[in-house]
């Protein structure tokens, strides 16, 4: 791997570690302090499992220090319609190049993207340059998950030596970092895997000092295979810990305070969440267009011993002016999409999601302040909106101008109990998904009429449940594989795309002179590749061996 860095993180007194990528830079610092010493003691190696959060921090030449985190969050949200963001800062409008919009009848108008690039491959594979510098799309996703692999790695090793001395009940403590750092491992090679059409896999400890750790690139499905291997080294961990004083104070001091540290995740909880991981993991990676029942058997074998109502995962939050904490400035979920920080605003297809009645939209959504947002900068008619969420401050749920909130970063209970109701949906038990449908949308005080009353049939039912993973499951970062895996980011040719879609359209558009922007029912041909090339920023320095995977796309 290239590029591996490992820090503690920088709101604590920091131990900061770094590595080059040629042997001939690797020189020792002498004034620079090593792991040797700071990891043997229990504050050390604590700060360094918090550390895992400092990754999603790096330095971006002309950038500076960029959250390649919420970047690749950004993304995938885009790429799912779920919002969208039309500026080329990061290239974060490239992934979502959508090839045209039909308009409808009487105008029959097909608008092509306007980026002069068909389709969305085509545009991140000509930005898939090293010269192409921060407009390079496809990277941070690449290098947040191996620059956090590379700290858990780290993590495990120094965990393993004789020279480390814990307090109280040492025994739980080191179990706890331990399983702390495979499932980071295995978020990471998750995220990898459903992503990229190959990866590395580096379970090195010691992967600074050996350089280019491995040049075999595998295919994404070995990569998720990993992930789920190293998920099963924190699940066994887990089930072997009992909760006790000194396991809350350890999992205190590894989550950053602003990140509500102490709502405990217990042992038991983390068991659960790894189910509903492994089960998203399979979800997420497979078409239901070809799926059977054993691979719906599949999902319930693990989300049925998954998250349930009152369980805790993993967020992010902020600190007030976002002083020392992740965010820097705006980058965060809930900060982009407000109007100081507006980069990044909500989709007018996630608005059409919505069922008549839902509370939730009346709760978390209103008019975007000054007007619509339409056709930003000519750079597609995609990019338009009426709306804007509430912000937290204000009693909504998903933006805010105070730091306000905290966006889950793991799977919850809700993404378990549709992956369930899907499921079950598809295997011809039509009511008790419905059921499920209804017990998210209670839990989320959405207040409309139950599902399950309603007799439905397969496709009345999976219709519901289209809906309720787009509203329920909002910016919690599935919207990019729901919209792989359900056909519509798939070419129109192949049966891709979607009807009907809410599309803000220019007056220009449909009549000119003061015709003002309308809703119209678009059919909206998205043409998105399944799965990303590995970056050139990668292969530049770490060229594939001959027994790799292919590593593009044709």
């Amino acid at each position: 791997m290239k590029l591996i860095k490992y820090s503690v993180i920088l709101l604590l007194p920091a131990l900061l570690i770094g590595a080059c990528q040629k042997a001939i830079l690797q020189l020792p610092n002498p004034n620079a302090p090593t792991p040797g010493g700071s990891l043997g003691t229990e504050g050390g190696i604590d700060a360094f499992a918090e550390g895992i959060y400092e990754k999603f921090i790096d330095y971006e030449s002309g950038d500076g220090n960029l959250n390649f985190f919420q970047l690749q969050w950004l993304m995938e949200s885009n790429m799912g319609d779920e919002n969208f963001s039309p500026y080329s800062n990061w290239g974060g409008r490239y992934p979502m190049n959508i090839a045209s919009i039909t308009l409808p009848a009487p105008y029959n108008t097909v608008v092509p993207n306007p980026s002069g690039f068909a389709t969305q491959l085509d545009i991140l594979q000509s930005e898939n340059t090293r010269t192409s510098g921060d407009a390079n799309s496809i990277q941070y996703e690449w290098d947040v998950f191996y620059y956090i692999n590379a700290q858990a790695n780290t993590l495990l090793g120094a965990l393993n030596s004789s020279a480390l001395v814990l307090s109280g009940d040492a025994a739980t403590k080191k179990k706890l970092l331990q399983a702390w750092a495979y499932y980071w491992k295995g978020y990471c090679y998750s995220k990898l895997g459903s992503m990229y059409i190959a990866a590395l896999i580096d379970d090195s400890p010691d992967s600074t000092n050996k350089g280019l750790t491995s040049n075999t690139y595998v295919v994404n499905t070995t990569v998720l295979a990993d992930a789920n291997a190293n998920f099963n080294q924190a699940l066994a961990l887990f089930s072997s810990i009992t909760e006790d004083a000194d396991y809350d104070a350890t999992f205190e001091a590894i989550v950053p305070t602003f990140n509500e540290n102490t709502k405990i995740i217990t042992p038991a909880m983390w068991v659960r969440q790894i189910h509903t991981f492994e089960a998203r993991n399979y979800l997420a990676n497979h078409k239901v267009a070809s799926m059977g029942a054993s691979d719906w058997n599949t999902i319930l074998n693990e989300a049925d011993s998954g998250m349930v109502a009152g369980d805790l995962t993993l967020e992010w939050g902020m600190t007030t002016g976002d002083v020392n904490d992740l965010s820097s400035g705006g980058f965060h979920p809930y900060e982009m999409v407000n109007t100081n920080t507006a980069l990044s605003f909500v989709s007018e297809r996630l608005i059409q999601d919505f069922q008549p009645g839902d509370a939730r939209f009346t709760k978390n959504f209103g008019l975007y302040p000054g007007g619509s947002v339409v056709n930003v900068r000519s750079r597609g008619i995609q990019f338009g909106t009426r709306y804007i969420p509430t912000y937290i401050e204000n009693g909504g749920s998903f933006a805010t101008n105070e730091q306000l909130g905290y966006c889950p970063i793991a799977p919850t209970y809700e993404e378990n109990a549709l992956m369930i109701a899907e499921a079950d949906i598809y295997l011809g038990n039509i009511s008790q998904g419905d059921a499920l449908i209804d017990q998210v949308r209670s839990y989320q005080n959405a207040g409309l009429p139950p599902a399950a009353s309603h007799g439905l049939i397969l496709d009345s039912a999976v219709a519901q449940l289209h809906s309720e993973r787009r509203i329920g499951l909002y910016d919690r970062g599935v919207a990019w594989y729901d919209a792989r895996r359900w056909g519509v980011t798939a070419p129109a040719s192949a049966g891709g795309g979607r009807a009907n879609a809410n599309v803000l359209v220019p007056g220009s558009l449909i009549g000119g002179g003061s015709t003002p922007a309308t809703i119209l029912p678009c059919f909206i041909n998205y043409d998105f590749v399944d799965y990303w090339d590995v970056p050139a920023n990668e292969l530049a320095f770490n060229p594939a061996s001959g027994g790799s995977a292919p590593v593009a796309n044709p």
